[in-house]
């Protein structure tokens, strides 16, 4: 999906016997040119074989890092965010929450994943407007 038009560039049957991982390259196969192309993907294509399949397609990526990406986690958990500045906050309201959104964005050197050149935080404060409880979510994503 082109992401300022909303207009679907390629759809793909995934299939009962298969799963969205194989279907992945087949899919982006069908666009004629990704080349610097922001591709956006959730956890389950943090692959290495997907950002290499990009990369060698001239695209760029941006894909969220879970738990069981242990090494990786590891290093980004270990960037200095206290001295990595804020690069915005937005503050928005609706489905009766109120949430704050903080991004930093840091540049990482020897990267573990394919490709990787910068690491971004996302930090969300949501705040439940009836019960008026909190919780915070912190999301690292490593994009090319």
């Amino acid at each position: 999906m082109d992401h300022a038009t909303g207009l679907v560039l390629a759809q793909l049957d995934v299939g009962d016997k298969t799963g969205e991982i194989t279907r992945f390259q087949p899919l982006l196969g069908t666009v004629a040119d990704l080349a610097g192309v922001v591709v956006t993907a959730d956890a389950l294509h943090t692959q290495r074989e997907h950002a290499a399949y990009l990369l060698g397609r001239q695209a760029h990526y941006i894909v969220i890092v879970k738990g069981d990406m242990k090494r990786l986690r590891r290093q980004l958990k270990s960037l200095p965010r206290k001295d990595i500045p804020l690069q915005g906050r937005v503050r928005g309201t609706g489905h009766g929450l109120t949430e704050i959104r903080r991004i930093k964005v840091a540049t990482v050197n020897n990267p573990l994943f394919p490709g990787t050149r910068q690491a971004i935080q996302i930090k969300r404060r949501r705040t439940d407007r009836k019960t008026g409880k909190t919780t915070i979510t912190t999301s690292t994503w490593s994009p090319a």
